[in-house]
């Protein structure tokens, strides 16, 4: 990686130099052009790629701010800075170089685009800060010669229409023009002959400084603010490097202009001109890389099928020649493509499911039934409760079998209960418990057979030796670490069609995401760490839009996500509320003391760091739910009451609710809290018991609490649940309260829990409280949770591993306590 170095000069920060490994300085302007350069893609300068089109959308979109560093000895440096630019967003540079690099472009760009004058400093400095603006910018617009004549590089102003300069130097705009030009003269520098002129109008190029134009000087001026225009022919008509499928074993190159594909003879016809700009065919072409594309021409790629494939749906190819080119499919794969796309669009089969399916899950069962037919895995990735189970047994009751059903322990009598439901004709049997067959010939899989996550990995050998007609793995995010071993064994398991079910395939990382396709359509996304430098690095850190269409491109055919808001307009409202808590005195005394402790020497660097800032998070959450929870202390005689302004306010809340003859369930992610809130709700509302569903439980006590407080109406108002427990599988749909006791901090696993309740089924509003308290790091923490939910919805997410990676002064600033009125 190249270094780059931003020193500010005596006066202006954009003196800066950016040193390049040839050792030769180049102003932050030549850097820019540079960078626009496409062969940087490829050359020592390609980590700086992404901060320069970042700092640059910025300047683009206005986000820069007036600024003054201290020089000492009495003077400061006045200078523009971006208003969002944060250099950990690109962890592979140094901090202080790409901080120093979002400074310069800033005031490079800063400058150029303030132009007007003294009414711009007296509306930043006076009391009304309105100031008229002509929103005037230079404009260069470059016109096509005929065959032996000159490029002309027009001058004009752009002021709600553009006007021509021979009129600008008679008005107000010729202030923009002068600066304007100055600016320009200085990025491109044939434009400094017309500056002898009194009032130039244009300037005349020569065909190599049209190309050097073309090339990189454009891209430079218009990150300054000045509006460069190009003619049409010439983005139209550019020669370039083109790949076609036309089967799923290779990937022939071929070149093209415009829509027209070359042949071996003409590419060699304009290579044999060795020049960027060319004539041909009585137009001017952008040849540029024409002699590589020659020895190109025509060479086949062999590819894996997946891989083709990938490449047909995804529309591009990444290259070491020519960056990203174009994919074309032709005539198999074309036709598998459309089909892919069109695979719900034909109805569904529903022989033998004895059930009514709403609109959205008829398309959904057809299009599982139509990509099985086709051979190809899926990912039914809708919210939570609309029906997963439902469509994946509508698939299952389609097909022959055998079928497997791998999901978790707790949700195992569920699914026996609903394929008996609205799949009677099928024949079920659970490979589980101690005395499960273990031999082929013993297992007896019948139509449908049901197993665990845990046995799949114990009884890998075993049920690898079926060969399954369908593989079905529910809650897949079980699978997200791809080299864990349910990942390992899943992906073992011979089948026609796998079907991985979960409401978020995306949780922490877009890692998780690959990792589940890879289950459902082996090496579709390429491997791990080609997955990373396309989406994972683009997408995570620059979220960088191109990249995450491209992805959406080649998952879309074989993911299908719908959200209730889009598809379930019949469900009722679900109003959520954040609710704010007091903290005790010594709840407060706790968490000073254990900030102060914890903070006070080195966190250390790495894997020891993460786990000494989680401790201290751990630590502050259970103090914040109640000291007992974090010293493991009971109180005089095991009181809780008095000690939480949490639980103070919790018990207030479930008092109105069971006065009202509601029911609410209680979400905690932590087992004492939950053994301590049924104590202490059973005996403050004097219901004989407030039943807790936890992992510890067995089956059969676990889906008799669910029964019971479905169905009995003698049953307690009240469950408190295990959030990781509650995350999948459970209709709580009598429940019209929700409280998060502690947030999980993590968007994706919480609205899964709530879920439980908000589901099809439900007739009543629910209301959704989340509990904090005010002044701590859970206040804090819920106002940047809504910013963490733009992952998962960029592709198709969440999680606390992002709070372990802030800097010392932004932690500190996270978790000390604020003063709030106790």
């Amino acid at each position: 990686m190249s270094r780059a170095i931003f020193l500010a000069g005596e006066h202006r920060p954009s003196d800066g130099r950016f040193e390049v490994p040839t050792d030769r300085p180049l102003p932050i302007t030549d850097a820019l052009a540079a960078l626009s350069d496409p062969s940087t893609e490829d050359g020592p300068l390609a980590d700086w790629l992404a901060p320069a089109k970042l700092a640059l959308d910025q300047v683009a979109e206005g986000k820069l701010l007036p600024a003054l560093r201290d020089l000492g000895d009495g003077v400061a440096l006045a200078h523009w800075r971006l208003a969002d630019w944060d250099p950990a967003r690109f962890p592979a540079l140094p901090a202080e170089e790409v901080a120093a690099f979002g400074e310069a472009v800033a005031d490079l760009c800063g400058r150029v685009e303030q132009l007007y004058g003294d009414r711009y400093l007296e509306a930043l400095t006076g009391p009304d800060g309105r100031v008229e603006t002509s929103g005037a910018r230079l404009v260069l617009e470059l016109r096509t010669p005929g065959e032996h004549q000159d490029w002309q590089l027009d001058f004009a102003v752009r002021l709600g229409k553009t006007v021509p300069a021979e009129r600008a130097w008679q008005g107000q705009e010729q202030q923009t023009l002068v600066r304007g030009l100055a600016e320009a003269a200085r990025l491109f520098p044939p434009i400094d002959r017309s500056l002898s002129e009194q009032r130039p109008t244009g300037v005349r190029l020569d065909v190599t400084e049209a190309a050097d134009l073309l090339a990189g000087g454009a891209a430079a001026l218009t990150g300054a603010g000045i509006d460069v225009r190009l003619p049409s022919e010439l983005t139209e008509h550019r020669l370039r490097a083109r790949a076609r499928v036309t089967d799923l074993t290779a990937v022939r190159w071929e070149a093209a202009i415009g829509e027209e594909t070359l042949s071996t003879a003409e590419l060699k016809e304009l290579a044999g001109q060795q020049a960027r700009l060319v004539r041909w065919r009585d137009r001017w072409v952008w040849a540029d890389g024409a002699g590589r594309l020659a020895g190109l021409l025509d060479r086949a790629d062999d590819l894996p099928a997946a891989e083709a494939l990938s490449l047909a749906l995804a529309g591009t190819r990444d290259t070491t020649e020519f960056g990203a080119v174009e994919v074309v499919a032709e005539g198999a794969v074309e036709d598998l493509v459309r089909r892919l796309q069109a695979a719900d669009a034909q109805e569904p089969r529903l022989d033998g499911v004895d059930a009514r399916l709403r609109d959205y899950q008829r398309r959904g069962a057809a299009w599982l039934q139509s990509m099985a037919e086709l051979g190809f895995g899926t990912l039914l990735a809708d919210d939570m409760g609309l029906g997963k189970t439902l469509q994946a047994i509508a698939l299952l009751a389609d097909r022959p079998g055998p079928h497997l059903v791998v999901c978790p322990t707790s949700v195992l009598g569920n699914w026996a209960r609903e394929l008996n439901r609205f799949a009677p004709g099928l024949e079920v049997r659970t490979h589980h418990g101690a005395m499960r067959p273990s031999t082929v010939d013993d297992l007896a899989p019948g139509t449908v057979l049901l197993t665990s996550y845990p046995l799949l990995r114990i009884d890998a050998e075993l049920l690898d030796q079926v060969g399954w007609d369908v593989v079905v793995l529910d809650e897949a995010q079980q699978i997200k670490n791809p080299d864990s071993q349910a990942a390992r064994a899943a992906r073992g398991l011979r089948a026609e069609a796998r079907l991985a079910l979960t409401g978020t395939p995306v949780e922490n990382r877009l890692s998780e995401l690959w990792s589940i396709m890879r289950f459902c359509n082996p090496g579709l996304l390429g491997s791990q760490r080609r997955f990373r430098e396309r989406f994972v690095q683009p997408i995570e850190r620059q979220r960088d839009p191109a990249a995450a269409r491209q992805l959406r491109a080649i998952t879309a055919p074989f993911l299908l996500r719908r959200l209730k808001s889009e598809v379930a307009s019949d469900l009722p409202a679900k109003q959520e509320a954040v609710v704010s808590c007091t903290l005790t005195d010594e709840q407060a005394a706790l968490y000073r003391t254990t900030v102060r402790r914890m903070l006070s020497g080195d966190l250390g660097t790495g894997i020891q760091r993460r786990g000494r800032v989680l401790r201290l998070l751990t630590a502050l959450k259970q103090i914040c739910n109640h000291p007992a929870q974090y010293l493991g202390d009971f109180g005089d005689g095991g009181e809780l009451a008095g000690r939480s302004g949490k639980l103070a306010r919790t018990t207030e809340m479930l008092a109105e609710v069971v006065d009202e003859g509601e029911r609410a369930l209680l979400f905690t992610q932590y087992r004492v809290m939950g053994e301590l809130l049924a104590t202490h709700l059973a005996a403050e509302l004097e219901l004989a018991e407030v039943p807790f569903l936890h992992g510890g439980l067995s089956t059969s006590r676990r889906d008799g609490l669910v029964r019971a407080f479905q169905q009995d109406e003698r049953a307690s108002p009240l469950l408190i649940v295990s959030l990781k427990a509650g995350g999948v599988g459970l209709n709580l749909t009598r429940a019209t309260h929700v409280l998060h006791y502690d947030r999980w901090w993590n968007p994706a696993v919480e609205d899964q829990a709530t879920d439980r309740a908000h589901r099809i089924g439900q007739t009543r509003t629910v209301f959704v409280h989340k509990l904090v308290t005010g002044g701590t790091l859970e206040e804090r923490i819920a106002d940047l949770l809504e910013s963490k939910r733009g992952l998962a919805d960029a592709v198709i997410g969440s999680g606390e591993d992002w709070l372990t990676e802030l800097a010392d002064e932004d932690l500190r600033a996270l978790v000390e306590l604020t003063e709030v009125d106790r």
